[in-house]
Parts: C-alpha cells; sequence; structure tokens
C-alpha cells in the first residue's frame, strides 16, 4: 500500500500548492471564492472516487 501513501501526499501536496497559489494572487471576488471551493470540492471528490477504484482493483488484484 506505499502506492496508496504516495498518492495521498501528491493530493495533499496540489492542494497545499493550490491554497498557496490562491494566497499569492490577493483577495478575488467573492464569487471567485465560491468557484474555487466548488473546484476543490469537486477535486475532492473526483479523489475518493479515484481511491476506491484503486480498492477494487487491490480486491481483483489487477
Amino acid at each position: 500500500m506505499e502506492h496508496k501513501k504516495s498518492l495521498e501526499e501528491l493530493n495533499k501536496e496540489a492542494l497545499e500548492k493550490l491554497d498557496d497559489y490562491v494566497k499569492s494572487k490577493g483577495s478575488a471576488a467573492e464569487e471567485h471564492h465560491e468557484k474555487i471551493g466548488v473546484a476543490k470540492d469537486k477535486w475532492q471528490a473526483a479523489w475518493n472516487e479515484f481511491l476506491e477504484t484503486l480498492l477494487v482493483l487491490e480486491k481483483i488484484e489487477i
């Protein structure tokens, strides 16, 4: 499961870099914050689905 840890670290790093990037650009309009929040939620949902797929693949040993 070492690959899973590596992928989790990669996901965490990507989210941290996104937060740093947004902070470096200064303040944005409220609607932009909302769009960024929605995008992060979609990213996390896709990430969770990806992890579920990995679990299924591990169960069938592919």
